[in-house]
């Protein structure tokens, strides 16, 4: 019960967040990461569809941040201003 109520309110602050962050995940099946440039050299491997959706669905589907990708990261540079 408690696992229920901490994903409930998990995706309800991703939902409901003022901020939407934006990344690309190839779409192929064995893919299990997410990018936050399109021009990443590792997302530059996919031959699938490349696709742009919110970070929390990515992190939904049990995605990870990729380690290039980490630097240029939105949500890190604001916090460095």
């Amino acid at each position: 019960m408690k696992a229920l109520f901490l994903l409930t309110t998990l995706f309800m602050m991703n939902t409901f967040s003022s901020e939407k962050v934006k990344v690309f995940i190839c779409t192929d099946p064995k893919s299990q990461i997410y990018h936050y440039v399109e021009d990443c050299k590792n997302l530059e491997k996919c031959s699938y569809e490349i696709k742009k959706l919110d970070k929390y669905l990515a992190v939904d589907d049990q995605k990870r941040e990729c380690k290039l990708c980490k630097d240029k990261n939105p949500s890190l540079e604001k916090k460095k201003e």
